[in-house]
């Protein structure tokens, strides 16, 4: 598994292909993620280990799961908002008045959180963080709620933006909470699933050899890791090596297409982000800039179309979490998503 390496979480920003767009978060857990998982295929752990092991796997299945289910909502709602919407707050008086996007009730969130956390023995750093971004979601829950009505009932005609000037601080705080609660969830459980994607790939190619389910999860491993090259400082070899390694797999899982097993959404999905990262690795390598109907695109002050330019952070994200999500519905071990995330 030459060049499959666990990394942290990565984020998409800044859709300037001349400058970096992706910050990255480090996985401080990496170490304990490991030396915990590890016991999980080692013949020789004892009980306590590999309960510790499994007590680990549920709560971070449980945060991904709410992750994946809020998460993009709520960055969509907020980036929303404050596309129109400066941090001083509205004034009644902007050329247009978007509002902002509903988000789920994180009831069920709160509820898997809590059943996993019961799980001992505990994990207290993930445990917490999970606490702190499900009470986040929480609070912001009912404020998102009032406020995408009254904008999209165009209250604030009626009261002349009264209301909405005093929800502003509320959305502002419970935006900037939510933000930091939920990329520090991110970084304490991303390692964690990176190593067990490389266990599991190890222990696969061990009991069945490189079969359809060995491609299946080498092929999101490397996903994963092209999400990693595409981070930080952008190098055009090492993202030319990673979309090779990437396109290794998915040729090799070809054949196995018309097998059981096989979703041929999923492997849609797979091609078309490799096609999107190739255009990503041009901008860079080449230095080729958006052109104008892109630019057009992206200059929209809703962020919710700039998917629609290929090669762009929200087109790879897109891209990526659709590839994730068809391989979520055929596993119990649920990946993460990659958000695009705007300052």
């Amino acid at each position: 598994m030459e060049g499959r390496t666990p990394a942290g979480v990565a984020m998409p920003g800044d859709p300037d292909p001349m400058r970096p767009i992706f910050r990255v978060h480090p996985g401080r857990s990496l170490a304990v993620a490991l030396a915990v998982l590890a016991t999980l295929a080692c013949p020789a752990a004892g009980a306590e280990d590999g309960a510790a092991g499994r007590a680990l796997l549920s709560k971070v299945d449980a945060a991904v799961t709410c992750l994946n289910a809020l998460s993009e909502q709520i960055y969509a709602s907020r980036g929303r908002y404050f596309s129109w919407a400066s941090r001083s707050g509205p004034t009644g008086r902007e050329r247009i008045i978007y509002g902002l996007h509903s988000i789920d009730n994180p009831s069920d969130c709160r509820e898997a959180l809590e059943i996993a956390n019961d799980v001992a023995p505990h994990h207290p750093e993930i445990e917490a963080a999970g606490r702190i971004y499900v009470n986040t979601v929480t609070n912001l829950y009912p404020v998102v709620g009032e406020a995408e009505r009254y904008y999209d009932q165009d209250s604030y005609k009626d009261d002349h933006m009264v209301r909405g000037k005093a929800l502003h601080p509320l959305l502002v705080a419970g935006f900037d909470d939510f933000v930091v609660a939920d990329q520090n969830l991110r970084q304490l459980i991303e390692p964690v699933n990176d190593a067990r994607g490389l266990q599991d790939l190890a222990a696969i190619e061990t009991k069945e050899g490189r079969n359809l389910h060995y491609h299946l999860a080498a092929l999101l491993v490397d996903a994963r890791q092209m999400v990693v090259a595409m981070t930080g400082h952008r190098d055009a070899e090492r993202i030319t090596a990673a979309i090779a390694q990437y396109e290794t797999t998915l040729t090799a899982l070809a054949p196995h297409e018309d097998e059981e097993g096989m979703d041929p959404m999923l492997l849609s999905n797979a091609r078309s982000f490799l096609a999107s990262s190739r255009t990503f690795m041009r901008r860079i390598r080449d230095h080729i800039p958006y052109d104008i109907a892109e630019r057009a695109i992206l200059s929209d002050p809703d962020p919710g179309s700039h998917w629609m330019v290929e090669g762009s952070p929200e087109n790879l994200a897109r891209l990526y979490n659709e590839l994730v999500d068809t391989r979520n519905e055929h596993t119990a071990s649920p990946i993460l998503h990659w958000i695009p995330v705007t300052p």
